[in-house]
C-alpha cells in the first residue's frame, strides 16, 4: 500500500475485481473499449483504477444508456458502465456486500449469493398451498426511480468508509449517454446494468418494503426478487387491504405500483372452489394456476402450481427459429446438436424445475424443426412427412444422447405435427 494515497484500497481488490469482469464479460461502454482492448495494457489499466480509485480522484465516466426489448412489450434502458468502471465498481461491490447481505431479509432472492429464483419459486408454491390468496405487484420502472437521498441514509447507516460513499454517490449522480451522444443528468436511480446497481436496489427495497412488511404485517409472507413480488394472505378482504396499504408505502418511498402488472389472485384448487376473476399469476417466468396433479395415492386431483409461462415459451420458440435449421443444408446432425445443446439445457435447468410436462410441447417444437431440417437435407425424405418422422425416431433410437431433450422423454411425439 502506498502511504501517500488517501484510501487504504489494495491492489490485489482490484486484480480480483477485473477478474470478476473478465468472466462475466459484457458490452462496451461509452469510450467503445471491450475487455479484449484492455488487456493490451493490463498492467498499466489496472494501475491506473487502483490509483484514482485510491487518490480519491476517480471520477465514473457517462453511463452508455441501450434500450432494449421487454418480453411484456416496451423497451426497458439499460446502462452500460466502460471496463474500467465496472472494475471499480466491483471493488466497491466485493467490499459492500459481505457486510449488506446478512442483513437482508430471509425472502429476498434476486441478485444475492446463495439465492436464486428457483428458490423463490418453490417458497412461493408451498405458500400458495397454504395461504389462500395472493397480492402480486411489480414497481413501475424501480431501478430508474429509487430516490438518491433515502439510498445514500440507507447506504451511511451500514458503510463507514468513506471512499465507498463517495463513489457510490458519483455513480449515482453520473450522467447517461444516450445513442446521439447527448448527456442526460440523471437525479434519480441507479443504472439497470451497473455492477453496484443490485445491490443498492436490494438495500433501498429492504427498507421501503421488507422490514415494513416485517413490522407491519408479520402474518404476510412474500417472496420478492428484486422490483418484483409476491405477497401470502388469508382472504380476500386481507389482500385488499393490502394491496392499498403496499402501493401507498411504494408511493411514500418514491416509487410507484405497476397498474398492469400488480393484482389480487385467488389460489383456486381442488378444496379452494370459490369464483374468482383471478386465478393466476406470473412470477419470474412461471406461471401460477390450478393444474392437474396426483397425489402419492394415485389419485388425481387440481392444485395450485407453477409452470414455464407462455412469455416464456414463446421467447424460447423466437430463439429456436433464429437458428434457421433449414437454411443450414450442409451441417450435419451433430453439429446441429452442439449449437443448441447448451441453450436447451439451462431452459430445463430453469424452467423444467417445476411442472417438467409443461415444456414439452417446446421440445415438440424442436424436433418439428429437426423433421424439417432433415427433408432438406435428404432428397429420399423430401417428398413424404412419414419418412422423416421414422428417420427422427431412428436418430433417436440410435443415438438417444445426442440432443438433450432427447434424454428426458420418450420418442411418443415424435409423429407430431412440424
Amino acid at each position: 500500500m502506498d502511504s501517500a494515497k488517501s484510501y487504504n484500497i489494495a491492489k490485489r481488490d482490484v486484480w480480483e475485481a477485473y477478474q470478476l469482469v473478465k468472466a462475466n464479460r459484457g458490452a462496451a461502454g461509452v469510450d467503445d473499449e471491450t475487455i479484449a482492448m484492455f488487456e493490451q495494457n493490463l498492467s498499466g489499466n489496472l494501475y491506473k483504477v487502483w490509483n484514482r480509485m485510491s487518490s480519491g480522484s476517480y471520477l465514473p465516466p457517462a453511463v452508455k444508456q441501450v434500450e432494449i426489448p421487454k418480453a411484456t412489450g416496451g423497451t426497458r434502458k439499460l446502462g452500460i458502465p466502460t471496463v474500467s468502471d465496472r472494475i471499480a465498481q466491483t471493488v466497491v461491490k466485493q467490499m459492500i456486500e459481505p457486510i449488506l447481505d446478512p442483513v437482508f431479509h430471509d425472502d429476498s432472492y434476486g441478485y444475492r449469493p446463495g439465492k436464486s429464483a428457483k428458490q423463490a419459486i418453490a417458497i412461493t408454491r408451498k405458500r400458495c398451498w397454504q395461504y389462500d390468496w395472493v397480492v402480486e405487484f411489480d414497481i413501475k420502472a424501480a431501478f430508474d426511480q429509487i430516490d438518491h437521498a433515502l439510498l445514500m441514509k440507507a447506504v451511511r447507516g451500514h458503510i463507514k468508509e468513506s471512499w465507498i460513499l463517495l463513489y457510490i454517490e458519483r455513480w449515482l449522480t453520473a450522467p447517461f449517454e444516450t445513442v446521439e451522444g447527448a448527456q442526460v443528468p440523471r437525479m434519480r436511480g441507479t443504472p439497470q446494468g451497473g455492477v453496484v446497481s443490485p445491490i443498492l436496489m436490494n438495500l433501498f427495497m429492504h427498507y421501503a418494503f421488507d422490514l415494513w412488511m416485517k413490522r407491519k404485517y408479520p402474518g404476510c409472507p412474500f417472496a420478492r426478487y428484486a422490483d418484483d413480488a409476491v405477497v401470502h394472505c388469508r382472504n380476500e378482504a386481507q389482500a385488499k387491504l393490502l394491496m392499498r396499504a403496499i402501493a401507498a408505502r411504494l408511493e411514500a418511498c418514491g416509487l410507484t405500483m405497476h397498474p398492469e402488472k400488480s393484482k389480487i389472485v385467488y389460489c383456486k384448487d381442488s378444496n379452494r372452489t370459490g369464483k374468482y376473476p383471478n386465478v393466476q399469476f406470473t412470477f419470474l417466468g412461471f406461471t401460477f394456476r390450478p393444474r392437474g396433479a396426483q397425489s402419492k395415492h394415485n389419485r388425481r386431483f387440481t392444485s395450485f402450481l407453477p409452470a414455464v409461462s407462455s412469455a416464456a415459451l414463446k421467447r424460447m420458440r423466437a430463439r429456436v427459429r433464429e437458428w434457421q435449421w433449414a437454411r443450414r443444408t450442409t451441417t450435419t446432425l451433430a453439429e446441429l446438436a452442439e449449437q443448441c445443446n447448451p441453450t436447451i439445457r439451462g431452459w430445463w435447468n430453469y424452467y423444467g424445475a417445476f411442472y417438467q410436462v409443461a415444456m414439452h410441447g417446446l421440445f415438440r417444437y424442436i424436433d418439428g424443426k429437426l423433421k424439417h431440417w432433415s427433408r432438406r437435407k435428404y432428397k429420399t425424405l423430401a417428398r413424404r412427412k412419414q419418412r422423416s418422422v421414422e428417420w427422427l425416431r431412428k436418430m433417436k433410437t440410435v443415438d438417444p444422447w445426442r440432443f438433450f431433450h432427447w434424454r428426458l422423454v420418450g420418442d411418443d411425439w415424435v409423429t407430431g405435427a412440424v
